[in-house]
């Protein structure tokens, strides 16, 4: 069995957007192509449904603003911009994204507790047991494609868990954006990371055939 995942296309991530990143309508015409060919079995919409209290929010610190690195348990994570709160417009699914064709709505948060952004966190509980996990061993997943945003956090952290609990992980990569906050190089270098962890790559339209 053969799942999507659509990495958090929300409207803080698209035009205009608080994290906006160029490019998102192009990903999005992606994303409907890929619920609409038929090739998978299964397709969940992660989506940030970040609490207002989220201690990986500059907001949340005295004196402290967004991308600065601090210790938060112990691990060095980047701070944020406050976006994507629960229930807001920002956390909302872009627009023109065919969420009626996604079977399953994963809501989670960053894991501030591992520095996290994988759609594999579940709070107080181990990434084989989160929700998503769960979801993909019920359906008989065995092989899991990735697309959406950001190359160097969600998408990564997420095809990492994936391939680590022996799904078949693959990244579309003319379906994902990076970020690249701190060089141009970061997605790049995040593509080279999976990689070398066994993660296939793969354009859309080798699936259109």
């Amino acid at each position: 069995m053969k799942a999507l995942l659509l990495v958090d296309l929300q409207n803080d991530f698209g035009n205009f957007g608080i994290l906006e990143i160029k490019g998102t309508s192009e990903i999005i015409a992606i994303a409907n192509q890929m619920i609409d060919v038929g090739y998978f079995d299964c397709i969940v919409a992660s989506q940030y449904a970040h609490p207002a209290d989220l201690k990986n929010f500059a907001a949340n610190h005295f004196f402290r603003y967004p991308n600065q690195v601090i210790e938060i348990n112990g691990i060095p994570q980047r701070l944020w911009a406050i976006h994507c709160i629960e229930g807001s417009f920002g956390a909302e699914f872009m627009d023109n994204l065919q969420i009626k064709g996604v079977h399953k709505i994963i809501q989670r948060s960053i894991d501030a507790t591992r520095g996290s952004y994988s759609c594999f966190n579940s709070e107080k509980t181990a990434i084989n047991e989160s929700e998503l996990a769960i979801y993909l061993h019920k359906q008989e997943v065995e092989e899991v494609f990735i697309l959406g945003v950001n190359i160097e956090y969600a998408i990564k952290d997420t095809a990492l868990d994936a391939a680590s609990m022996g799904f078949k992980t693959f990244l579309l990569e003319d379906a994902c954006l990076a970020a690249n906050l701190d060089t141009l190089e970061d997605g790049r270098l995040a593509i080279l990371e999976l990689q070398k962890a066994g993660i296939t790559l793969l354009d859309s339209d080798q699936l259109m055939l």
